[in-house]
C-alpha cells in the first residue's frame, strides 16, 4: 500500500530557514540552511536528519561563508548506506541538494566538490 502523499506535509508550514553559525543536527523539517563559519564561529558540522525519518524529501544546503581553517562539514547520523565521508565545503556559494530515499542520502550539486577533490586548489 503506498502511503499518502501529503500526510507528511499538511501538519505544518515550513516558510522560514536556518542560518546555523555553530553546530546544528537538522530535523526533518529544517528544509533549507544557509550555515556561515568564518574566524568568530570556528569550523562548523552539519548533521543531516535520520534517513529514514526523512524519506522522500529534499534539503538545500548553501554554505554562505567558510574557508580552508573555517570549514563546513556535512555528516549523517551513521544511518545512510554506503555513506562514503562527510562532505567538507572550505569556500562560500557552495550549494548541495540532498534527497533521502528512505536508505541512503542522495547528494546533488556536487560535482564541482568531486573536481576540487581530484584537482585542490593551491594552497599558500
Amino acid at each position: 500500500m503506498l502511503e499518502d502523499k501529503f500526510a507528511q506535509h499538511d501538519k505544518e508550514t515550513v516558510d522560514k530557514y536556518h542560518d546555523p553559525r555553530a553546530n546544528y543536527a537538522m530535523t526533518t523539517l529544517d528544509y533549507v540552511l544557509r550555515p556561515s563559519a568564518n574566524e568568530d564561529t570556528g569550523p562548523i558540522i552539519i548533521t543531516l536528519p535520520s534517513v529514514s525519518q526523512a524519506k522522500g524529501r529534499l534539503y538545500s544546503i548553501l554554505c554562505r561563508e567558510a574557508d580552508w581553517i573555517n570549514s563546513i562539514t556535512i555528516t549523517h547520523k551513521n544511518d545512510s548506506e554506503c555513506w562514503d565521508g562527510d562532505i567538507v565545503f572550505y569556500e562560500g556559494c557552495a550549494p548541495t541538494l540532498w534527497y533521502s530515499d528512505g536508505l541512503y542520502w542522495h547528494m546533488f550539486g556536487a560535482l564541482r566538490f568531486i573536481f576540487d577533490d581530484l584537482f585542490p586548489k593551491f594552497q599558500p
